[in-house]
């Protein structure tokens, strides 16, 4: 797949705009503040009605201007669509072929984007609920029927949360045996939860170590494990029965917490406890990796995201990379080109501020001069 044209009107700082893109790699070079990251968030957010930088939408609209409009034509093998969205301050509303739409799934299913931004620097290191937020995120694709479980599962949670400081307070007569519904629930939804992503991790390890390896011009080898207290042994996941064993630790557990969870009001048993650790050489990245091999680390997990998706549905989806060639070295960024290039992914957007820092042996490039707010050839 890959974007034939994008027009924007009054987004971000773009009063007007109506650009078409060429496959293989689309490259923007340009200064700072000049529009190069709000291109790419445009893309981004037509592809899934959310900024990658920002939750208030109404600083996407340019100022003094009541609403932004995007469009973009998107060529599949199944033809061509049209993806529009208008944003005001009343909220959004998205068009497909004209036709007004509410689901954001349809629009997933229209048009894939990866995105890389210098934020997602921070997975490494963040906390671990930002890094199951983004897993989660990028199962949906492979999985779309894991966003209800994974609503189910919030609301259970929240409920016996809430039962568990009943009980605790003595308030409204609850008992013990109250939370038994609760916890069948939790445990079924839970079990969902942590096969899915346990799944995942099992099926873009190999594609992760591989394009590490091969952009890091090195020999150090990356790791990308799930951790959670309720999966057993790695190889027990060859067994039949892994579903019922790891059922049987989650009721295990939760029977050795009760009491500690009556003290806390709080559930402190399944996937909403779990982590996902990276690591090179057996040694975790957030306390040895340099920021440059953070850089490597994150790169390698979106271009793994795009091979993985590659695998499962015949094509690949548009990539974003902005700022991707900070912090690294003139080989490495050479490297990254090629494995782009290798693994010939229909279509790239890059952001750069200097032309001089893209490696200029390689072909099928399109250069573009972005400066306040207009596009241009380069």
């Amino acid at each position: 797949m890959f974007i034939k044209e994008l027009s924007l009107r009054n987004f971000r700082n773009y009063p007007e705009l109506a650009i078409s893109f060429n496959k293989g790699l689309n490259i923007f070079i340009g200064e700072n503040a000049q529009g190069k990251t709000n291109l790419l968030e445009a893309v981004h957010f037509i592809h899934s009605l959310q900024s990658f930088r920002t939750q208030d939408e109404k600083g996407l609209i340019k100022a003094s201007s009541d609403n932004a409009i995007l469009s973009a034509e998107i060529e599949r093998e199944g033809g061509i669509t049209n993806l529009s969205a208008l944003i005001d301050y009343k909220g959004k509303r998205v068009k497909l072929n004209g036709k007004r739409i509410s689901k954001t799934s349809e629009l997933l299913s229209r048009l894939a984007v990866i995105t890389f931004s210098p934020d997602d620097l921070f997975l490494i290191k963040d906390l671990p609920s930002e890094r199951r937020r983004y897993f989660d995120k990028a199962i949906l694709p492979h999985s779309p029927s894991y966003l209800k479980t994974g609503i189910r599962y919030d609301n259970i949670l929240e409920r016996r949360n809430r039962l568990l400081r009943d009980i605790r307070d003595s308030k409204g007569g609850a008992e013990n045996t109250l939370l038994r519904p609760w916890d069948e629930q939790l445990v079924e939804e839970g079990t969902r939860i942590l096969l899915k992503r346990q799944g995942f991790v099992g099926q873009i390890r190999p594609f992760l170590e591989k394009i590490f390896l091969s952009i890091s011009r090195s020999n150090k080898m990356p790791a990308l494990t799930y951790e959670s207290q309720l999966l057993p042994l790695s190889e027990a996941f060859l067994e039949a029965d892994i579903t019922d064993r790891i059922k049987e630790l989650f009721w295990r557990s939760l029977d050795e917490k009760r009491d500690e969870e009556l003290r806390y009001g709080y559930t402190l048993v399944g996937p909403h406890k779990d982590d996902f650790q990276f690591a090179i050489n057996d040694q975790k990245a957030k306390a040895t990796a340099s920021q440059g091999q953070h850089r490597m680390m994150i790169l390698s997990l979106k271009l793994s995201e795009a091979a993985l998706y590659k695998e499962a549905f015949g094509e690949y989806p548009v990539l974003l990379l902005d700022d991707v060639f900070s912090e690294l070295d003139e080989i490495r960024a050479e490297a990254l080109i090629e494995q782009i290039l290798d693994m010939e992914i229909e279509q790239v957007f890059i952001t750069a501020a200097k032309k001089e820092s893209i490696p200029t042996s390689k072909k099928g490039c399109s250069f573009y001069l972005i400066k306040e707010g207009t596009v241009s050839a380069y």
